[in-house]
């Protein structure tokens, strides 16, 4: 994998800079994007030599123009894999949502990725091994009250995957997604000023998981390794649970 290029969109922090980490540790070249120069700037120093950063939201369609762009004089003008990481999570009944808002979820968690894949696309039929792989949630196949429209996003994630895969089929591109359970990353950072601490909500939330523990961002990693590898070259179109068995309950 010396010579592969990888681009991590959300790489800064949490599951995508364990992915990020990973792939750097079997040789790769990563692209990590971020929101945050600060982050972007720390996440480059763990991960390595061969690790390159660009920020922008990713909600913004001219950020992933301007990101594309940089990674195509950084790669060569190839792409071996693209993981779509970067999301936007919340509770809030949607009751009490306004449209815009309930926007705000699929722009990023959907729409982003689609677009992402289309500008990616010319780069990846370029690469070897041409895997795209989604992060996705176990909300998206099975919400709970507060989070409509993250999980409603990533169900719809869910389904523009598969279809991805199918019709990316021909180019030998393959499309796989994760839906991981609760793991502790800074995601989970307190948002209201009644939500607990995050040491404690993991305590909490344990327990809901048969395997009697929350996931850390490296149990993602290992599965996302799996996926993009040519370990899983018959594999497409897969929604792989990697939740401590809490999509069983």
């Amino acid at each position: 994998m010396d010579d592969a290029h990888y681009l991590i969109t959300g790489g800064s922090s949490g599951i995508g800079l364990a992915i990020a980490c990973l792939l750097h540790e079997k040789g790769a070249h990563v692209h990590i994007s971020g929101r945050d120069n600060t982050r972007l700037a720390q996440a480059q120093t763990q991960i390595g030599s061969k690790c390159y950063t660009y920020q922008g939201d990713m909600a913004e369609a001219s950020a992933r123009h301007a990101i594309m762009q940089d990674l195509v004089s950084t790669s060569g003008g190839r792409l071996d894999g693209l993981i779509l990481n970067a999301a936007k999570y919340g509770f809030c009944n949607l009751l009490e949502m306004e449209t815009e808002e309930v926007n705000a979820y699929f722009q990023l968690n959907l729409m982003a990725s689609h677009h992402l894949v289309r500008l990616a696309h010319p780069l990846l039929l370029k690469g070897v091994g041409k895997s795209i792989l989604t992060i996705s949630s176990t909300l998206g196949a099975r919400p709970i009250a507060g989070t409509g429209a993250y999980s409603a996003s990533k169900a719809a994630l869910n389904m523009l995957t598969r279809s991805f895969a199918l019709e990316l089929a021909p180019d030998k591109i393959r499309v796989n997604s994760i839906l991981p359970g609760v793991v502790d990353t800074p995601i989970h950072e307190p948002q209201r000023p009644a939500d607990p601490e995050r040491t404690q909500k993991m305590k909490d939330l344990a327990p809901m998981h048969p395997l009697g523990r929350v996931g850390c961002p490296e149990d993602i990693a290992r599965s996302a390794w799996f996926l993009l590898s040519p370990e899983a070259a018959w594999v497409t179109g897969s929604l792989f649970f990697v939740d401590g068995g809490i999509s069983l309950v």
